[in-house]
């Protein structure tokens, strides 16, 4: 069926010759069009382009593969409707090799192309994420190591004693690595960390009042100020009523000219001079017959409006305008020292990092982006040219899309910009995002890019740029969109969340979903706990509020599983939830996840963590990284009390204590001396002891020699550690995650780096900067559980029940809390450092930077929470903790009263939590009437917004509903157990499913004949069915199988072999046998693997046959006049290394010698000068399984494959040869003809199909009997 596009979808798919902006809502089906654009663009009727020549740019690798798979999947498609279509038989070759990739590999691929252009050696690898942090670290240190050396760099010393926190000066080395990091995400890192520094060159007033960054301060002033006039507005409008207190109304009308006033000017320092001068006088208390009139409410609510503009006022100067302007000059100068002393460590940082690297010959992924650059852009300071390289990519490429746009950064736009064709007058980016989704700041995306694009770029076709929005959402119901809609109205904006939404950036409903029954609950629930609760805290009950929470979600998700419907994504109709239909999001999973996980399975609820966090803190990995920390350094107390505990035979507490009081006895400061002390001890403890350190020594003994993964496998195997982790009830998940340890230790042997030391420093890096990984995932996707996971990783992600948990945690602002602050456009925010008093004042520069990271913080939060808010298809279920909830709710007074739908800056900036900006939005609904009555409030339906379309419920849950809920439902539980074990088993209770119980079990498979009948079988094994009475001629079968395999790969032999890790003589002599070339002769010792042997200088017995087969194959016919000739030959074969030294002294060069005389030799001679003789055939033919074997009583075919020794053409016809050394004591040719002839006749099959020729002959040559046999 074909799709059906919106008018918007099919401009995006149709629209050609300039750039494109594609602003493309949460479930508007961007992925969808993008690679509908693709398939148009490479089947255009009448200007096709190759795939190839499209370079397609996706966020992550999974998407890229996914991207290519579908439209691989789409050609393939359209290739079986019209197969004889060239064009598109050639995309299906051409789309393996296409550019659908991530910026990362886009950048590697320029670079591995164009590296002569850097002088960059072409055999970099790129470097493990944990061996860059390992490798920086070091750097770092030594950069700091190097500073503290020097004596005249005082400079430094001040630097450090401003800083530095406590004894520690890490987190000086900290700064200078998130410096650094800032300082890559430009496209040219020297020139902004200079930039940076100049920031602080400031000499006079008036390039303070000229500062680029001065620009930040005065817009935020200016929104604070217009919030104070509004909050003035409205206390003059609440004064004005008949009701209200008019005797406030002359000062409140003074007050509000002078904000206006305030709103007049534009220079700072004019803001100043009047703030200076602002005072704020007390309110009027009315005479006694006015106060009369008033009602108290509005007296107060009057009195708190003019109170909160005259807070937010009184913060402002506080915060901007308590210095002079002189004060503030010499304090930046001031500050100046530590921001150059910064700079100059992390330029020394970047050089002595980048030197490392070359000498390591590795790169990270900044490099990738930054080498891309140089080799496509000749920067110089006067202008950016691009190079000859840029301009080849520019014509490889027809256009360049770019997915997910909003989380690019300069140095990407720029390299993309330079392979586009932009300069050459033709437009042809294509880039698809929604900046309300750009959650990726902490990688320092910058969204303002879009933004600027979206702003600039015409929504009407025609020129050379063009922007599309789609807004059409396929995902969800209406209900929620009209919910999230109704949210985000009110708390996205322009001036927080980057983006005004408004009707052009709503969601619109466009999927089909089945009616919902009457009564059916709202789409959207709040559902709030009070942590203050009074009958809660009376219990004194240990359950934390996280606790509580996921309680309360186990609590709604029983329900839901009870009566709840969903939409089945295969039939269209409505089902009953299941468990994997329900997802909990989680802003932070750090201490989340696993507290909700451990509550919703106490209450039977199954539920399984998606994270990339907890790897490390899993017990089980924790016990075997403190064991290794010890096989290191024993005298570390706590990880060797941790690898004491956390064993098979573990120490218990108690043991433990009495180890230490044995140590304090003997003045012994460590738990190893201690230990030391208790192995002399000739009691249990003693005895425990000494098991424990026997194998602690012999581990450590093999430490300097052991790879990590080995020593870890060591581990497990001496102390039976991971049969015993498997033995718990998560056995399998604490499994998985140790065997993925060792996937990691193997990671780190690949690294630069090397030794034990190194590898626990490798994992401290990786915890210290959360590299995690997330445990081992077990779950396959059909999995009937309740997944958790992170908003970060539900992106592009949706599900039909949606918890959104963790509503009422505070947001995490501490970026800007630091005590030098950093942002990508204003640069370094330091304060000045009085040395004498050491006391430190914050520049003005530092709060103008602080302020901007709070808001893009919380805009990012915004962000985070709409990505949260619209993975949902049916059912949007918000919860979160809360307390002083009466206090909470009538500070909305106001907002209730409030006509406009965006809620005021002031209150979106104040926002802690999401929970916060949630309540204000929703101060106005009709589903707030309940809670308000609970606490003795009104509402005001008169508000347009009261009737607003979202569909909510607010319910307060109160902790002891909870308790009552899981004592309810623990009594179902008990009823439910006692019916099955009191189960009457003789008793039908339903004859349809016992009737379908006893047909399946009954059930017996029709073709359980055909599952004997091998789909492929060796020629050796053949004959081994067809003649089972005779012993088994294959002494060594593995031999045959390993040469036929080769058959099947089509590489040689001797590579096959290799590939499966023997050594390189052995396979040489393992892959060149035969089936049963060997001789029949019993060792007279047991047999012993040929890797177990000491190297023989001669082989015997069956591996003298296969040495035979090794020369045979490589002989030259030319020069065999002569014994002498053949040895040559043979001794020039194990020079050129293609025979080991033990073949060439096993094989008689005699032997050889009369072969190729005889008859049959010199026939072969004869072929080979005429290009005529093959050897080492290998082949594959299909026959019918009763030809194999009688009692295979079908016509099914089974493969019979094998490798055919020699075979030559003679008059038109062919000539079979097969080798064999076998020992035949009687001297009686038959015996040869007799056992092999089935295997021959399989040959003159295969030769004949092969090559449509008649066998004319068959020999087998017999080296005991020195004879050629005819068969």
């Amino acid at each position: 069926m074909a799709v059906s596009w919106t008018k918007e979808q099919q401009k995006v798919i149709d629209t050609r010759d300039c750039n494109i902006l594609v602003s493309a809502a949460a479930g508007s089906g961007k992925t969808a069009v993008l690679v509908e654009r693709i398939l148009e663009r490479i089947m255009d009727k009448n200007r096709p382009v190759d795939i190839d020549r499209l370079l397609v740019v996706t966020f992550t690798r999974a998407a890229a593969g996914e991207m290519k798979e579908r439209i691989a999947r789409a050609i393939e498609k359209r290739l079986e409707e019209d197969s004889e279509n060239e064009h598109l038989q050639r995309q299906s070759t051409l789309v393996h090799h296409a550019q659908i990739t991530t910026i990362d590999s886009f950048c590697a691929y320029v670079v591995k192309n164009y590296f002569h252009l850097i002088d960059l050696d072409p055999s970099f690898r790129m470097g493990d994420e944990g061996e860059m942090r390992l490798m920086k670290g070091d750097v770092a240190e030594k950069i700091l190591e190097e500073a503290y050396g020097r004596e005249d760099y005082e400079e430094f010393s001040s630097f450090v004693e401003g800083f530095a926190q406590g004894k520690s000066d890490e987190n000086i080395e900290d700064l200078v690595l998130k410096l650094y990091e800032f300082s890559m995400s430009y496209p040219y890192p020297r020139e902004w960390l200079e930039e940076c520094r100049r920031a602080y060159q400031v000499k006079s007033r008036e390039e303070l009042e000229n500062a680029p960054w001065m620009g930040a301060i005065k817009g935020e002033l200016r929104k604070q100020m217009e919030e104070a006039e509004e909050l003035l507005s409205q206390a003059l409008e609440i004064a004005g009523e008949g009701d209200g207190p008019g005797f406030y109304i002359p000062l409140l009308e003074e007050e509000k000219k002078s904000v206006e006033n305030l709103l007049s000017m534009e220079k700072f320092f004019q803001w100043k001079e009047a703030m200076d001068h602002l005072e704020f006088k007390r309110l009027p208390p009315g005479k006694k017959a006015e106060k009369e009139q008033v009602t108290e409410e509005k007296q107060e609510l009057a009195k708190n409006l003019r109170s909160q503009a005259k807070d937010l006022l009184n913060d402002l100067k506080g915060k901007y305008f308590q210095e002079s302007a002189e004060e503030m000059v010499e304090h930046l100068q001031g500050a100046a020292r530590p921001v150059g002393v910064l700079v100059d460590l992390t330029l020394a940082f970047m050089e002595a990092y980048k030197k490392k690297k070359q000498e390591k010959n590795i790169l990270d992924f900044s490099d990738l982006e930054h080498y891309a650059l140089e080799i496509l852009v000749d920067h110089s300071p006067q202008k950016d040219e691009r190079t000859q390289a840029a301009r080849e990519l520019a014509d490889q490429f027809a256009e360049i899309m770019i997915d997910e746009y909003q989380d690019s950064n300069l140095v990407q736009e720029k390299i993309l910009t330079s392979v586009s064709r932009v300069e050459e007058g033709e437009y042809n980016i294509f880039m698809v995002g929604d900046v309300k989704q750009s959650i990726y700041r902490f990688r320092l995306a910058r969204p303002d890019l879009f933004m600027e694009k979206f702003r600039s770029y015409p929504t009407t076709p025609g020129g050379k740029t063009y922007r599309i929005d789609l807004h059409k959402n396929f995902r969800s119901r209406g209900t929620v969109l009209d919910s999230v809609n109704y949210l985000f109205y009110q708390i996205m904006g322009e001036d927080l969340g980057g983006v005004e939404y408004d009707e052009d950036a709503a969601l619109y409903p466009k999927g089909q979903f089945p009616q919902l029954p009457q009564g059916t609950e709202p789409a959207a629930e709040v559902l709030l706990l009070e942590e203050d609760d009074p009958l809660w805290q009376e219990q004194d009950s240990p359950e934390t509020a996280r606790e509580l929470e996921a309680r309360m979600i186990a609590m709604r998700i029983r329900e839901l599983m009870e009566a709840g419907q969903v939409t089945d994504k295969d039939s269209g109709e409505l089902r009953k939830v299941k468990y994997s239909d329900i997802t909990i999001l989680l802003r932070t999973m750090s201490g989340w996840s696993e507290t909700f996980k451990k509550i919703l399975n106490s209450c039977n609820i199954p539920a399984s963590v998606t994270t990339k966090t907890g790897y490390f803190s899993a017990p089980e990995v924790a016990a075997v990284l403190d064991y290794l920390q010890i096989l290191d350094n024993p005298f570390q107390d706590i990880p060797l009390a941790g690898a004491l505990k956390n064993q098979p035979q573990g120490f218990t507490f108690e043991e433990l204590a009495r180890i230490r009081n044995i140590g304090n006895a003997g003045e012994r400061t460590s738990l190893y001396e201690a230990l030391l002390e208790t192995e002399k001890l000739r009691e249990p403890l003693g005895e425990k002891v000494r098991e424990f350190l026997k194998t602690y020594r012999e581990l450590r003994r093999e430490v300097p020699y052991t790879p990590i993964h080995q020593l870890i496998w060591d581990f497990f195997d001496k102390t039976e550690f991971l049969l015993w982790q498997q033995a718990f009830a998560s056995g399998e998940q604490r499994k998985a995650n140790l065997l993925m340890l060792l996937e990691k230790a193997r990671d780190y042997e690949s690294t630069s780096y090397r030794g034990l030391f190194n590898f626990v420093r490798y994992i401290e890096n990786l915890k210290k900067y959360q590299v995690d990984f997330g445990e081992a995932n077990i779950l396959s996707e059909k999995e009937d559980t309740v997944k958790i996971m992170s908003i970060h990783g539900s992106k592009g992600l949706e599900f039909p029940v949606v918890f959104v948990a963790g509503m009422g945690k505070q947001m995490n602002m501490q970026d800007a809390r630091e005590s030098i602050v950093l942002h990508p456009d204003l640069g370094i925010g330091a304060p000045w450092v009085d040395e004498k008093l050491r006391i430190r004042t914050r520049t003005i520069l530092q709060r103008a930077i602080q302020q901007e990271i709070t808001l893009e913080s919380l805009g990012e939060e915004l962000r985070i929470l709409y990505v949260a808010l619209t993975r949902a298809r049916e059912k949007l279920i918000l919860t979160g903790t809360l307390t002083k909830l009466p206090e909470r709710l009538s500070q909305q007074e106001m907002l209730k009263r409030r006509s406009q739908r965006r809620l005021p800056y002031g209150v979106r900036v104040k926002g802690k939590s999401y929970l916060d900006w949630i309540l204000s939005a929703l101060a106005r609904h009709k589903s707030m009437k309940e809670l308000y009555q609970s606490v003795n409030l009104g509402v005001y339906p008169l508000n347009p917004l009261y009737e607003g379309p979202g569909d909510f419920r607010i319910r307060k849950v109160s902790p002891l509903e909870l308790v009552m809920g899981e004592l309810n439902a623990r009594t179902r539980e008990l009823e439910e157990k006692k019916v099955y074990l009191h189960w009457d088993t003789e008793k039908v209770y339903d004859p349809d499913t016992r009737k379908e119980l006893e047909e399946s079990l009954a059930y017996v498979y029709p073709y359980e004949d055909l599952g004997r009948i091998p789909a492929k079988v060796t020629v050796s094994e053949v004959k081994r069915l067809q003649e089972e009475e005779e012993e088994s001629l294959e002494l060594y079968p593995a031999v045959r199988k390993s040469r036929e395999t080769a058959s099947e790969t089509g590489k040689p032999v001797r590579e096959t072999q290799e590939s499966t890790g023997k050594t390189q003589e052995t396979a040489l002599e393992l892959s060149l046998s035969h089936e049963n070339d060997l001789a029949q002769e019993t060792p007279e010792e047991g047999y012993v693997p040929a890797f177990m042997r000491p190297e023989q200088e001669e082989l015997k017995g069956a591996e003298r046959g296969t040495a035979y087969h090794a020369v045979l194959e490589r002989l030259d016919y030319e020069k065999t006049n002569s014994p002498k000739e053949v040895q040559d030959q043979i001794r020039e074969l194990c020079f050129q290394g293609k025979i080991s030294e033990a073949v060439k002294n096993s094989v008689w060069p005699k032997d050889i010698y009369d072969f190729a005389v005889g008859s049959l030799g010199q026939r072969m001679k004869k072929a080979a000068a005429e290009g005529l003789l093959k050897r080492e055939q290998p082949f594959v033919i299909a026959v019918p399984a009763s030809s194999v074997k009688e009692d295979y009583r079908s016509e099914e075919e089974i493969l019979v494959q094998g490798i055919i020794d020699a075979c030559f053409e003679e008059e038109g016809d062919l000539v079979l040869v097969d080798y064999k050394t076998d020992r035949i004591p009687s001297g009686d040719p038959r015996e040869l003809t007799e056992r092999y002839k089935i295997q021959l006749l399989y040959y003159q099959e295969a030769l004949e199909r092969m090559t449509g020729k008649k066998v004319k002959e068959k020999y087998i040559y017999s080296f005991y009997l020195k004879k050629a046999i005819p068969v």
